[in-house]
C-alpha cells in the first residue's frame, strides 16, 4: 500500500511541476510526508461549492488567516462568526462529512452578550448541556456542534469540482492540517488523485 501511495504522489508531483506558472502555487505535493497541499483560495472555492447545498445555511464571507478561516454564516436567520479549520473529511457514496475544529471565536454577531455567555460556558466547562441544547435548536440537521467541533454533512453537488459521481463507487478519508501557506491533506489511499487535483484547480476562485 505504501509503495502504491508513493507512486501516486510521485505522479502528482510530476503533474504539479508541469502546471502553468499561474497555477503552480495552488497545489503542492510532499512525497516524503505523503500529503498534498491546496492553497487557501482553492479550499475556499471547493467549500463554497459544497456548502451552498446545505439547507438553511448561507456562507456570507470567508477570510483566510494563518491558523484558521474566519467565517461569517447565516443559519436560520442567525448571524454567526466562527473561526474554524477542517480537521477531517470523508467522501463516500456521493456524500461528504466535514469536521471543522473551532479553536477560536464562536459568536452571535447580533447578540454580543449572548456570545460572551456562550464563550464563558465553553471555556469553563460550565453550562455545556445548555450550550449543546442551544446548538441543537439553532442548527439544521446537517450541522452539529459540540462546543469544539462543527460537523457538516450532506450530498455532494451533482456537478463541479467535487461532483457526487466521483465518489459513488469509491471513498476517500483525509485528515487536514492548516498552515499559513495552505491546507495540507493526508490519506492512506487516494484513488483518482490526479483527477481530484485537476478538479480542485478547475474550481472557481472567488465565487460567492
Amino acid at each position: 500500500m505504501a509503495g502504491q501511495w508513493t507512486g501516486m504522489l510521485e505522479g502528482a508531483l510530476a503533474w504539479a511541476k508541469a502546471l502553468p506558472e499561474q497555477l503552480s502555487s495552488e497545489v503542492a505535493v510532499d512525497v516524503a510526508g505523503r500529503r498534498v497541499r491546496l492553497s487557501h483560495a482553492r479550499v475556499e472555492a471547493l467549500s463554497r461549492q459544497v456548502l451552498k447545498g446545505v439547507k438553511a445555511l448561507e456562507l456570507r464571507s470567508w477570510d483566510s488567516r494563518p491558523a484558521v478561516y474566519d467565517l461569517r454564516l447565516s443559519v436560520k436567520g442567525w448571524r454567526l462568526r466562527v473561526e474554524a479549520t477542517p480537521e477531517r473529511v470523508e467522501l463516500a457514496q456521493g456524500r461528504y462529512t466535514l469536521w471543522l475544529s473551532t479553536p477560536g471565536r464562536v459568536e452571535l454577531e447580533e447578540s454580543p452578550g449572548a456570545s460572551s455567555l456562550m464563550m464563558v460556558a465553553l471555556r469553563t466547562g460550565a453550562g455545556r448541556a445548555t450550550l449543546k441544547a442551544l446548538a441543537q435548536k439553532l442548527l439544521p440537521p446537517d450541522l452539529q456542534w459540540d462546543g469544539q467541533v462543527l460537523r457538516v454533512e450532506g450530498r455532494l453537488p451533482r456537478d463541479g469540482a467535487l461532483a457526487a459521481r466521483l465518489f459513488e463507487a469509491s471513498s476517500l478519508t483525509m485528515t487536514a492540517v492548516h498552515a499559513p501557506e495552505g491546507l495540507w491533506l493526508s490519506a492512506e489511499a487516494w484513488p483518482g488523485l490526479l483527477d481530484l487535483l485537476q478538479a480542485a484547480l478547475d474550481a472557481r476562485v472567488g465565487a460567492a
